[in-house]
């Protein structure tokens, strides 16, 4: 196993550099093909998921591939520079099992984010040095009686008179507690209500301390069962002052600025196991026999299958764009990631859901080796409501709509950068995470940017004129709310402006992603395109309505190309451009 990694390596290592801060690739071969036998096949996978656990080989290479060093941030040693490139080495887990995706990295992820972001230097070096040698962090946020209201929950941390503090209380739906070496706990330090009532605590585990803490107690899920979900019950823990990450009161400010990053990043992830399934459908549609001919011999099938595919693009657009907005658009990214994490999750169920019923009695029975699907369907079923759930990432949007209106309204012009999928991004600084709705709308200003528009087929520059029209209604609506009626306590018709901003911002990321396309990739097809923008224009008119006939024809012949070829269906990875259309008569 270690020189299939140094293989890997050899050739690509700069002088000076090690194993954590080399542009390392290769998870794909390392993990190898799970279609095909081998100790991380599919078969496997399911047969972990079934028995609530990780596969021990997965994580055994993850830690030889020094898997941690993805989220210390270069300048810490670690190989994160540019979190489209992080995502990028990242997706070949979530193609496989996004339970270990989130129980071997994501969690030690969401939770260092909040060092990075308001630790001090001592704080920083530390947990870098923990993460590049392999430990993981948990994050203690949650209560289950509060849920996303994290400004509700009771876990309190007293002084203890001598500068540190005594943490009592629970927190409960907490991946990797009882493996964890450290666990981030938000912990109420002030009984006052509000913002400035709650701070964040490292606790580092210890032989002394341990027995103060039980758990042991696992919560099982629908939804990624390997994961290691428990509970920590605090009785009297003790602290030193130095675990406070940030100053005393800060936890809801530092929390909001780390999930930017976590809003991000988690969508575009996710994005690789409908990829995943996406590639099982083809080949199962192919060579399924049914009334006579393949599953996608029937018309049904095949509309299905072309849905789930636009459906992806759309998310996939919108996630991968809001990535690169963290290096060049931070300001505006409280409003972006929010909109991301709400949509994406909701585009990537719809796909599959109708991929699920694509593959008809052979999804609910589990028929190997397509039983991997069951598992992907209830595994993406909990990236909308864990870490921060789609409620809450509309309530960020809500009270930043009238500012937003106002930026939006001056922004006329796009930074190219951002639609550029693939093109360098310096180190992320997370100082220029903002809490506002920003100075700029940089996605919807797609949809009118003459550049824009100057560099798309006729039948998208039609679109985007009416998806425009459509965002200048929505920013009429939104100048006519009551402020009142954008807080906590928001009707659902405020909710439905969220929702709708979200699905003209993907919009806009889609125009911008097709105007900047590489020649023979998926958004520079005026077919693929149109069908995307299509499926958008339907979700905005509340009926998702059936794709034509001669589009679904096209985007099949393009499905059937890419898995002959070993390609993804996801745009955002530039180096497997899409197969070139069908000539008339090609029954490839």
């Amino acid at each position: 196993m270690g020189g299939r990694l140094v293989t890997l390596l050899d050739g690509r290592l700069p002088a000076g550099t090690s194993k954590t801060t080399a542009p390392v690739e290769g998870l794909d071969e390392l993990f190898g093909d799970p279609r095909h036998p081998g100790p991380f096949d599919y078969a496997s996978i399911v047969a972990d998921d079934d028995a609530r656990r990780l596969s021990s080989t997965a994580e055994a290479l993850l830690d030889e591939w020094a898997a941690a060093a993805e989220f210390v941030p270069a300048s810490l040693g670690g190989r994160w520079v540019s979190t489209e490139d992080l995502v990028r080495r990242w997706r070949p887990i979530f193609r496989r099992d996004p339970a270990l995706g989130l129980g071997y990295g994501l969690t030690t992820l969401m939770a260092s984010l909040n060092v990075w972001v308001a630790g001090d230097d001592a704080q920083r070096r530390e947990v870098a040095a923990r993460l590049l040698r392999g430990e993981r962090i948990a994050v203690g946020f949650h209560e289950l009686d509060h849920g996303n209201d994290l400004l509700a929950n009771e876990c309190a941390a007293r002084p203890d008179g001598d500068g540190g503090w005594v943490v009592t209380g629970a927190k409960q739906v907490i991946n990797n507690v009882d493996r964890a070496e450290s666990v981030l706990v938000m912990a109420r330090t002030s009984p006052e209500p509000g913002a400035r009532s709650h701070s964040l605590l490292l606790w580092h585990k210890d032989a002394a301390t341990r027995p103060l803490v039980d758990t042991g107690r696992r919560v099982l899920t629908a939804g990624m069962r390997g994961c290691r979900i428990g509970v920590a019950e605090f009785h009297g823990l003790p602290l030193p002052g130095s675990a406070v990450v940030g100053a005393t009161g800060t936890a809801a400010q530092t929390a909001l600025t780390a999930f930017q990053v976590s809003r991000a990043v988690i969508p575009a992830l996710a994005v690789a196991t409908v990829d995943a399934t996406l590639d099982l459908a083809v080949r199962y549609g192919a060579e399924r026999s049914l009334y006579g001919g393949a599953v996608l011999d029937l018309p049904h099938a095949r509309a299905l299958l072309a849905g789930a595919m636009a459906d992806l693009w759309l998310a996939d657009a919108l996630s991968a764009v809001v990535v690169r907005a963290l290096h060049l658009a931070p300001a505006e990214c409280l409003v972006l990631t929010a909109a991301s994490k709400y949509l994406v999750p909701q585009l990537l169920q719809a796909a599959m859901q109708d991929l699920s019923v694509l593959f008809g009695s052979t999804f609910y029975a589990r028929v190997a080796p397509y039983d991997v699907v069951e598992k992907f369907v209830r595994d993406l079923a909990v990236v909308p409501i864990g870490h921060a759930g789609s409620t809450a990432c509309l309530l960020t949007i809500l009270p930043n709509l009238p500012a937003w209106v106002r930026r939006s309204r001056r922004t006329t012009a796009t930074d190219p950068d951002l639609f550029r999928l693939g093109e360098h991004l310096d180190e992320l600084d997370l100082t220029k995470l903002s809490l506002g709705a920003g100075t700029s709308d940089p996605l919807g200003a797609a949809l009118t940017d003459p550049d824009v528009a100057g560099a798309l087929d006729e039948r998208s520059v039609a679109a985007g004129a009416r998806l425009a029209a459509e965002l200048d209604r929505l920013r009429g609506e939104i100048a006519e709310a009551s402020p009142a009626v954008l807080g906590a306590d928001a009707p659902p018709e405020a909710f439905a402006l969220g929702h709708r901003l979200a699905l003209l911002l993907a919009g806009g990321a889609w125009a911008g992603i097709s105007a900047h396309a590489s020649p023979g990739s998926l958004p520079h097809d005026e077919t693929v395109r149109a069908t995307v923008f299509a499926r958008l224009e339907s979700r905005l008119a509340g009926r998702v309505a059936p794709l034509d006939a001669d589009a679904v024809d096209h985007l099949l012949g393009l499905a059937g190309g890419l898995v002959d070829r070993g390609g993804r269906f996801t745009i955002s990875e530039a180096s497997e451009p899409a197969p070139a259309p069908q000539e008339e008569g090609d029954t490839r």
